[in-house]
């Protein structure tokens, strides 16, 4: 460990301004941590507190896996299923009453002089919310959804909310026919609210973080006018979130980070790496707490047949997702890669990394990475705190922690 703690150290030198901190945690299938590393500071002030493993990071994307343990959870109940075309029609009427844009007008990359629309001929289902293949995307990222809000004389809302609201856009395709990264696991939190009846945050409380024994280091920060940030269920949050920073040149500065007006399903939750692992550990557990041996069968399963529209839609954007996910794919061919109901599923090795077949993964924009692999019995989390995602320090860092945890899982197979 000595070599790669090291080498974290180097990069949160407060001389050289690589990063400023770095968490990495990985656990076996018995619980047992093989790796723990922290290194630097939880802000750019020379007095700052050094990072711990309970040092709070914000999770952007990587908040979509708990939504989806949740949905899951409650299928696992029959509080939802998978693919009942009735389900998004009765819980979320929004949704359900979303045109599909087949084209913006030539003022916008697109043809003629309107924007042009179809209805929707296919139910959408959890199961495509899941694996974003609803036709939902992001209109902070999408050309055409950029331009949509500007034609309305809009700002993309994705990033705050209310979910109604940020992801009221044209779906992009007929649901079921391609993929696209976006706001599908955001809408998913909302479903899970209204069958509920609670909070996302009392949810995820109750059908996750309490099961495998989380502490109060991980939830939803709302806004509470000049007040500031109140913990989602009450209380004031006691412990310190890792400043985000940004790169400029050869020096670090803060990233200012706006809060959402609502409990976003696809970006929102704050935590602790320590906490995170947690729930990532029980994913490879002999006697998992979260799910029952059938779901996790599920949970583990490519969604999407060769061939399939959905399939070459991911495998065609994965330029997209390699900013938080390179590490494990940056250089794997496409033909390895499919999704499950959590997340992205390697389906084949990488040579440049390991025998990472059967490995579920996803990242997040600021820096959040976490994976499990259940026949290797291994769950990794790592945490750093710099935007955007791509950042090069960043995916140097992360490339390095990859490739130890699966050197590690290689020597232990031997």
């Amino acid at each position: 460990m000595s070599d790669f703690k090291d080498f974290v150290d180097k990069f949160t030198d407060p001389k050289k301004s690589a990063v400023l901190a770095v968490v990495a945690l990985v656990a076996d299938s018995e619980g047992n941590e093989f790796l723990n590393v922290t290194s630097g500071r939880t802000s750019l002030d020379t007095n700052a507190n050094p990072v711990s493993r309970t040092s709070i990071f914000r999770q952007a994307s990587t908040t979509k896996l708990i939504t989806a343990l949740a949905a899951l959870k409650l299928v696992q109940s029959g509080l939802l299923a998978l693919d009942d075309p009735h389900l998004i029609k009765s819980r979320l009427p929004e949704l359900y009453d979303l045109d599909v844009l087949v084209s913006p007008p030539a003022s916008v990359g697109g043809v003629g002089d309107e924007w042009v629309y179809e209805k929707r001929e296919r139910d959408i289902t959890l199961r495509m919310l899941l694996t974003h293949s609803s036709g939902v995307g992001y209109d902070m990222f999408d050309p055409r959804l950029i331009a949509w809000r500007e034609s309305r004389g809009e700002q993309p809302k994705s990033l705050f909310g209310p979910v109604e609201e940020a992801f009221g856009c044209p779906l992009l395709f007929q649901p079921g026919e391609g993929w696209i990264y976006g706001g599908s696991l955001d809408w998913v939190g909302l479903l899970i609210k209204r069958v509920t009846g609670m909070g996302l945050g009392e949810v995820y409380r109750r059908e996750v973080f309490d099961p495998v024994g989380c502490d109060q280091g991980i939830y939803f920060p709302v806004i509470r006018g000049e007040e500031g940030e109140k913990r989602e269920g009450g209380g004031e949050a006691d412990v310190e979130v890792v400043m985000t920073v940004v790169r400029k040149g050869e020096t670090l500065e803060e990233h200012e980070v706006f809060l959402p007006t609502d409990e976003l399903g696809g970006g929102g939750l704050y935590a602790s790496s320590e906490n995170y692992l947690k729930i990532l550990a029980d994913l490879i557990a002999p006697e998992p707490k979260l799910l029952n041996k059938e779901m996790m069968d599920v949970l583990f399963s490519p969604q999407f047949a060769e061939g399939s529209m959905p399939l070459k839609g991911l495998r065609d954007g994965a330029p997209i997702f390699a900013s938080m996910t390179g590490a494990l794919t940056g250089s794997m061919d496409t033909s390895n890669i499919n999704h499950s109901l959590g997340g992205l599923l390697i389906t084949g090795d990488e040579e440049s990394v390991g025998m990472t077949a059967g490995t579920i993964t996803w990242g997040g924009a600021f820096g959040t990475l976490w994976f499990v692999n259940r026949e290797k019995g291994v769950a990794g989390y790592y945490a750093t705190s710099v935007f955007p995602p791509g950042d090069v320090k960043s995916v140097e860092l992360t490339g390095k922690f990859v490739k130890e945890v699966w050197r590690r899982v290689g020597q232990s197979k031997k």
